[in-house]
């Protein structure tokens, strides 16, 4: 496949692509052999990257990576490679569900708690009554599990996987099992059957178009999150001025 230009943000390949480009590319990565996966990442996900080289080196081999977060699209800016637009990994899992029920492809949904995976199916079916659910299981099983697991997703012969593991479990748990799944394309979706079963709600529309979807997180869980936005964007900050920094002294030199 033909890939378009990626930012380099702090080491991680970000492809600079729109929502309806991405969906393009993930087409001919179904008209391809084999088995594929796309990644999303924030500023959380590539500050953990930074310091777990198996993670970064798991995002490097994905076929696509595109930008979860605001921060990164303005980093991107900030280092001279901007992105063209925020692709979301919640946006996108509702674009392919319906793309998938248009084309008559079959999907699989994998993670969350038991309330949240099939709250999310149902929600999907309701709203797409074409839609071909190939299976769905919640995430709670052991490590020794794993081949199982795939397996049985094998066996449903589903086009399309999307993996809500949380990060960087997710990423891990699709670059060990993608190959035994069948799936010809997985994703990982981090807490989006949360909101998608009503579980859990989303920021309000304003907040995401400002990039302020993680204060509204923030705001809502304190306790479990602060470390996680204020320690991490920091972090994160500190990598991308450094990355400008020396690109910047290295043009002069």
């Amino acid at each position: 496949m033909m890939r378009a230009a990626r930012a380099n943000i702090a080491g991680v390949p970000v492809d600079n692509l729109t929502e309806d480009e991405t969906v393009e590319a993930i087409d001919r990565l179904l008209a391809a052999a084999g088995s594929h996966y796309m990644a999303v990442v924030n500023a959380s996900k590539i500050t953990v990257a930074c310091r777990n080289p198996e993670l970064l080196r798991i995002l490097k081999a994905a076929d696509l990576v595109t930008a979860d977060g605001m921060s990164v699209v303005w980093a991107s800016r900030l280092l001279g490679r901007p992105l063209k637009a925020r692709v979301t990994g919640i946006d996108l899992l509702q674009r392919l569900v319906r793309h998938a029920a248009a084309r008559g492809l079959s999907v699989y949904f994998l993670g969350a708690s038991e309330a949240s995976v099939s709250g999310a199916v149902t929600q999907f079916v309701s709203l797409r009554p074409a839609l071909r659910v190939a299976g769905y299981r919640n995430g709670y099983f052991a490590s020794s599990e794993a081949g199982a697991v795939a397996e049985a997703i094998k066996r449903t012969g589903a086009n399309f996987l999307f993996v809500a593991m949380g990060s960087p479990a997710q990423e891990l748990w699709i670059y060990s099992n993608l190959d035994a799944t069948g799936a010809q394309f997985a994703l990982g979706v981090g807490g989006s059957f949360d909101h998608i079963s009503g579980l859990s709600r989303r920021a309000p529309r304003w907040m995401q178009q400002a990039g302020l979807e993680w204060l509204y997180r923030l705001a809502r869980e304190p306790g479990r999150l602060w470390r996680r936005y204020l320690i991490g964007n920091t972090k994160f900050a500190w990598l991308v001025i450094r990355q400008f920094l020396s690109q910047t002294l290295g043009r002069h030199e």
